[in-house]
């Protein structure tokens, strides 16, 4: 029986599902871990010199999630051309990349849109 520091020890019980997985996972680990040094040795190999241009090398993150506050289309992705019934109450407003546009209520955010990168295909289910 794998035994983790901290937990108890059962001595006449047998052995349980969870004690035969944790068993079975740390030896599948160990076959596998050749393979995996191997790939975290070819991925610092070919780690790219200049990491500001590498892809991922954002500063920094931020994620708005805005559950309770207004509605995507109001802020993020005015649809001018929908019907009434679908599109905002504000008018979209452009920025500095062609093809993007926000919310009036965001007119230095427009401004500074060519710096920003704007998912708008993440959903939520609670």
């Amino acid at each position: 029986m794998l035994n983790i520091p901290g937990r108890p020890v059962r001595t006449c019980e047998g052995t349980a599902r969870r004690d035969f997985l944790r068993i079975g996972g740390a030896g599948l680990l160990g076959l596998n871990l050749p393979e995996f040094l191997s790939w975290k040795a070819s991925a610092a190999a070919t780690r790219v010199e200049n990491p500001s241009r590498a892809f991922g090398g954002a500063k920094s993150v931020i994620m708005l999630f805005l559950q309770g506050g207004p509605s995507h289309i109001d802020i993020w992705d005015p649809k001018p051309d929908a019907p009434s019934n679908v599109r905002g109450e504000f008018k979209p407003i452009r920025t500095k990349v062609p093809g993007i546009s926000v919310s009036e209520t965001m007119p230095m955010l427009a401004d500074q849109m060519d710096k920003i990168t704007l998912i708008r295909s993440m959903s939520y289910t609670p």
